[in-house]
């Protein structure tokens, strides 16, 4: 099948850190590392057919039914208004476009998976079962069945068309099919191949064989694979017709079942009916040769079943095996388990790096030598278990068992020394290790520590000395004498034996186990507690998680490249060292450079009790002793997954509304509870992953997701929004591009702009109805006070008319008799005509005050009032004045007329004394909601200075006038402009001003706030 990956760039990423032994050309099935998934992890099976989509998801065709996998999940898909629980899909393509195609075995029918959705396609139904689906170059469908007769469909422009026997194709049931580098279908049957050449209408019978499956490899030759063994049919490129071969690549004799598959690597892949996984190492590298290898994997190495289905490899190199009971995995792996290393010691292997770069390794029964560059070599075996190896200085291996010492040297044992105190609780030897005078020394379960020199033993520290003193692990201290831990202590003995101590911190309930590490003249110890450093007597501790149990250290190894590698439970990890050395100032690990972990080879944990878990040889690789045996790993060529994971939004659950790879979406209104699914599709590693998150607009930065591939969020406001999701795959690649998904959430009626804007209405509407009330009550309660003034003055008015002025008349009548019996000559008459003049002058002065009091011969009509203001107005010379009313007049309130009146008339007198104008206007608006009253002239102006000030120093007029104003509710404004004229308006409320009565306009507040808006 034709694929869109760059096979070109994949080869140079992998083959540019791969270990020495793959270089070598010496990868074997025990260089993979191998998982698999079962029943027991909820896996559907079986499994009968795979392929992977361009995000990154496998695909599998089960018993079950359709299922995509992203490494850690089964996720179900179903057919767009669903299937029949017996109709199970029977093959898988994925197409250039993206699109997943599979085909159902009791309808026949076909189904293409697109946008999300998988539909089943309008298009007749096929005659027979679906084995195998492919792609041709021009882009049409070939379907293989399982008719006895070989039949093939080729599915373009919307129609299906059969090619069979009539076609050219042999007249036996067919196994596979391929598409090949030049665009030509193959296809193996039982008695022969056929092929169908670039822009050919028939099939030819290519070559007569027996029953077997078609295969390409990397250079686009074609191999057939059959019970015999595998052989290339063509040339690279498929060109050329080869001989039928003398030499055949065999497959131990098992009938072929799962179509063969070439790897990135040239290696073939072979899938068998009942042994399993046979693996060829680069056939085609080897061809006519006879160096290849044939190795096998079944279920007794772990395979999930023998039966095998089909065969494939992902983008990231990683090759997955389809069974009758799950799914299998194989990865090129960085850390590499020899064959020969297969019997662990009960207690841990033994490690030591010796001075001449070799490795020694203690197995259960055998101690082994690795040269630099070579492979393990047995140098002593059908031995008790080794306990402890330590080096002399002359290069001796002194190997450490239950009862004596064996030296070995120039290949064989030079000789054996009896252990001390044999007794049985003294048998199991912790450490050892040798001083810079050669001398060696050894610690012992309830025997102490014990130092061999000139040929015999002494006693160091005797196990009774203190009650938890058990000395255990050891090393030579940087000064030459002897580091040892005893309980939670260090204790550093020189050469004569003086002694002193380092307290380690092992934490509440720690455990004591210890593994120590030189480095130049600093002592590293780790254990569960974390690490510790001593240097020049100071201890520095970087502390262990103390509630994660996989945060424990057992190895510690710094290499000339500034690396220095910690040993983990569940991992190998890598740090600079220079790093790590400033991590001891801020007591925090530093962020690793790299991680290794299951995936990339490492089988089991780093056992616990192997004193140093962790060593470096001479041509810089590193051993590393497992639970299940000793894994070696070269830092220089580290297997690195250069691609990007693929990104996927899987759905989005909207208040239990679920949406299936969704692009953009339209929410209910009211929608505020989201949960999002996301995948990392990187199938490599899938448990270090990493995964980040932000939904735009709600998050401030990216979320670290952790293990969880879920994004909840909850009391979303309606809007527009983007979910934005990135991912590294487990070397730390990044996608930052990412997968996006944009989703808008529409406002209900309560949250749209609309109830808004109701909302903002109403809440003007009370507030203006709240208003008015207000104005109208301050405007009774006004009214009610002018009222008042206004019977007042009337009362006032009517006790000067019938007292006072009827009290001075009747006086008058009297003064006037007696003056009218004197005669005229007489001076007193004279008086008395005197004083009754002056008596009728305040008579009507006051009766000029009582008609003030009651108003302008009682009237309140303001045009009146206004035309006889005018009229009296002392213009000298007379000038033009203009009354404009505006508006339909309306009665004044009595006591609004008069300081109405009063106002006027100290206006048009300021007018007349001091504007110099030529004509004036006195303008009358009567408005719905107020009184205006403006009064200009085209005189010589007011100065700026009295218009800013309101007043000229020593004036009143301007101050009486705005008093006036206020006093009724109401505004006086002056404006002016230096030599051309002036400008005063009054302005009041009309509800202060006009007199009661029926209103002239109809109110706009709703008749429920008017029925008594003035009641107090």
């Amino acid at each position: 099948m034709a694929t869109t990956w760059s096979l070109r760039f994949f080869l140079l990423a992998v083959l540019g850190t791969l270990p020495l032994a793959v270089l070598a050309g010496k990868r074997s099935l025990a260089d993979y590392s191998h998982q698999r998934w079962t029943e027991a992890s909820a896996t559907p099976v079986p499994v009968r057919a795979m392929a992977q989509s361009r995000d990154g998801f496998l695909w599998l065709a089960t018993g079950e039914g359709l299922f995509r996998f992203d490494g850690a999940r089964f996720e179900r898909i179903e057919a767009e208004g669903g299937t029949r629980k017996n109709d199970l899909p029977s093959a898988l393509l994925v197409t250039k476009s993206g699109d997943v195609w599979t085909n159902f075995e009791t309808s026949r029918r076909f189904a293409v998976y697109r946008q999300g959705v998988l539909r089943i396609l309008d298009a007749p139904a096929a005659p027979s079962r679906i084995v195998e689906m492919v792609e041709g170059k021009d882009g049409a469908i070939w379907a293989l069945t399982a008719n006895f007769n070989a039949e093939v469909l080729r599915f373009h422009d919307g129609r299906w068309k059969t090619f069979s026997a009539a076609d050219g194709l042999p007249q036996s049931s067919a196994a596979n099919m391929l598409v090949a580098a030049d665009g030509a279908i193959w296809i193996a049957c039982g008695s022969a191949v056929a092929r169908l050449a670039p822009g050919a209408a028939r099939f030819e019978i290519y070559r007569k064989t027996p029953p077997g499956m078609v295969s390409q490899d990397p250079e686009g030759r074609i191999w057939l694979t059959e019970s015999g063994g595998s052989y290339p049919l063509t040339g690279p490129g498929g060109r050329g017709m080869l001989a039928p071969p003398h030499t055949l690549h065999h497959a131990g004799g098992g009938q072929v079942r799962a179509a063969p598959l070439f790897d990135h690597e040239g290696n073939l892949w072979i899938g068998t009916r009942y042994e399993g996984v046979r693996r060829i190492t680069t056939p085609a590298a080897t061809h006519g040769s006879g160096g290849w290898e044939s190795e096998s994997f079944t279920s007794r190495d772990g395979l999930s079943a023998d039966v095998t289905n089909q065969l494939l490899e992902d983008r990231e190199g990683n090759v997955w095996v389809a069974t009758e009971r799950g799914l299998d995995k194989f990865r090129p792996a960085t850390l590499i388990a020899e064959p020969e290393l297969g019997s662990p010691a009960i207690f841990g292997d033994k490690l030591l790096a010796a001075s001449d770069g070799s490795v020694y390794i203690g197995e259960a029964h055998t101690v082994f030598r690795v040269r630099p560059g070579g492979t393990p070599e047995a140098i002593l075996r059908n031995l008790a278990e080794p306990q402890s190896l330590c080096e002399a200085p002359d290069g001796a291996i002194w190997i450490g068992f239950a009862s004596r010492i064996v030296v070995w040297a120039d290949g064989g044992i030079r000789k054996t020394i009896e252990r001390p105190d044999l007794r049985a609780n003294h048998n199991l030897i912790y450490d050892c290790a040798f001083d810079a005078a050669g001398s060696f020394w050894m610690s012992a379960s309830g025997g102490g520590l014990r130092r061999y020199r000139d040929g015999r033993w002494e006693t160091m520290l005797a196990a009774g000395d203190r009650a938890d003193f058990y000395p255990t692990t050891m090393v030579r201290a940087p000064d030459g004498g002897m580091v040892v831990q005893a309980g939670d202590r260090l204790v550093w003995i020189d050469e004569a034996g003086k002694r002193s101590y380092t307290r380690l911190d092992f934490g509440e309930g720690g455990l004591k186990v210890l593994t120590l590490y030189t480095s130049g003249d600093d002592v590293y110890a780790a254990g569960a507690f974390g690490l510790s450093r001593i240097r020049a007597g100071q201890v520095e501790t970087i502390r262990a998680d103390p509630v994660s149990p996989d945060s424990r250290i057992n190895g510690i190894v710094r290499t000339p490249a500034g690396d220095a590698w910690l040993a983990y439970p569940k991992s190998l990890v890598r740090f600079r060292a220079g790093d790590l050395d400033h991590a001891f100032v801020d007591k925090t690990l530093p962020t690793p450079t790299l991680s290794l972990g299951s995936g990339d080879g490492l089988r089991s944990q780093p056992h616990s009790h192997s004193q140093r878990s962790m060593v470096r040889g001479g041509d810089g690789r590193l051993w590393i002793a497992t639970e299940t045996g000793t894994l070696w790993m070269d830092p220089a060529h580290v297997i690195r997954n250069a691609f990007p994971p693929g990104l996927a939004i899987k759905s989005l659950i909207a208040d239990g509304h679920a949406y299936g790879d969704p692009a953009a979406l339209e929410l209910a209104p009211g929608t505020s509870k989201i949960e999002i699914d996301f995948a990392v599709l990187s199938l490599a590693d899938p448990p270090r992953v990493q995964a980040r998150y932000m939904l735009e607009g709600t998050d401030r930065d990216w979320v670290d997701s952790g293990a969880r591939r879920q994004a909840f969020y909850t009391n979303l406001p309606p809007g527009k929004y983007r979910f934005r999701v990135i991912g590294a795959n487990n070397d730390g690649v990044w996608n930052r591009a990412g997968a996006t998904l944009e989703f808008t959430i529409p406002p209900t009626f309560v949250q749209s702009g609309w109830f808004v804007l109701l909302c903002a209405a109403l809440v003007l509407v009370f507030f203006g109805a709240i208003y008015r009330w207000q104005v109208t009550r301050i405007a009774r309660r006004i009214h009610a006070r002018l009222d008042e003034r206004a019977g007042e003055r009337e009362r006032i008015a009517r006790e000067l008319h019938d007292t006072l002025l009827q009290g001075i008349q009747g006086l008058m009548l009297r003064f006037q008799a007696v003056a009218d019996r004197l005669t005229h000559d007489d001076k007193s008459h004279e008086q008395l005509e005197a004083a009754l003049a002056a008596a009728d002058e305040v008579v009507v002065d006051a009766r000029n005050r009582v008609r003030d009091l009651r108003g302008l011969e009682g009237t309140n009509d303001l045009c009146l009032i206004i035309e006889h203001l005018v009229a009296e107005a002392p213009f000298d010379p007379p000038i033009p004045v203009r009354i404009v009313v505006e508006g339909k007049p309306r009665l004044l309130h009595p006591f609004v007329a008069e300081e109405i009146k009063r106002i006027v008339r100290e206006a048009l007198f300021n007018m007349a004394l001091h504007a110099r104008a030529s004509s004036a206007e006195v303008a009358i608006g009567f408005e719905p909601r107020h009184l205006a009253i403006r009064m200009r002239d085209d005189g010589v102006g007011i100065p700026g200075d009295v218009v800013a000030h309101g007043h000229k120093d020593g004036h009143f007029g301007m101050i009486g006038m705005r008093e006036r104003a206020e006093r009724i509710g109401g505004k006086l404004i002056v404006s002016s402009t230096p030599g051309a004229g002036a400008e005063i308006t009054l302005t009041l409320p009309a509800k202060l001003a006009f007199a009661k009565g029926k209103p002239r306009h109809r109110s706009w507040l709703p008749l429920p706030m008017r029925r008594k808006p003035f009641d107090e």
